[in-house]
């Protein structure tokens, strides 16, 4: 067996009841080219800093370090990233504004993670019938072959999903942020998008 088949990957979410909840990003310059899931480079850059608005009533929530939809971290998560060896990401500064302006939180990225990988294995179970971008999961089977040595990238049949490797699970483990959560593939459900 290769070392890449023993390569163990994860996918990454936020969980903590008391977190602040944002609202969308703003639109993109090119809607129908561009977009946060879309695993590539925008063909307009957005301008900066971004502002994303915190959703009515969450003002007073706690502020996480990473936001999986939208998907905004702090500095020290970014930073962490980069650290653990993740070389796929496009930061764009962002400014996190309650809607009436009285809350401005700075300090924290937009990123787009370069890289969507049809990585979805034989072992897949889908619920419905899509198969890309909004597929629906009961049970996730990885590919390594496909996945080429990225560290962190967005899965090509269900786009939410944030997968990790091992490496970079245990990086962010050790730096103490909290409200992380990192099923197993195996573990892992999603009606889709």
């Amino acid at each position: 067996m290769s070392e890449e088949q023993n390569d163990k990957y994860y996918i990454m979410k936020v969980y903590n009841p008391d977190r602040m909840l944002l609202a969308s990003m703003p639109p993109l310059p090119k809607r129908m080219k561009d977009g946060w899931r879309f695993g590539q480079t925008f063909t307009v850059e957005p301008e900066q800093p971004i502002k994303v608005s915190i959703t009515d009533g969450y003002e007073d929530k706690e502020l996480v370090s990473f936001f999986n939809n939208p998907p905004v971290v702090s500095q020290q998560f970014f930073d962490a990233l980069v650290e653990a060896g993740v070389d796929n990401l496009i930061a764009y500064d962002v400014i996190i504004q309650s809607k009436d302006g009285s809350i401005s939180i700075e300090g924290y990225k937009a990123i787009n993670i370069i890289g969507l990988v049809k990585a979805a294995g034989p072992g897949t179970v889908y619920v419905g019938d899509s198969r890309l971008i909004d597929a629906g999961i009961d049970g996730l089977e990885i590919e390594p072959q496909s996945i080429k040595g990225l560290l962190m990238f967005r899965l090509a049949e269900d786009t939410s999903a944030i997968v990790v490797h091992e490496k970079v699970k245990r990086h962010l483990e050790s730096k103490g942020f909290h409200s992380l959560v990192f099923t197993e593939p195996g573990d892992y459900f999603s009606l889709g998008v």
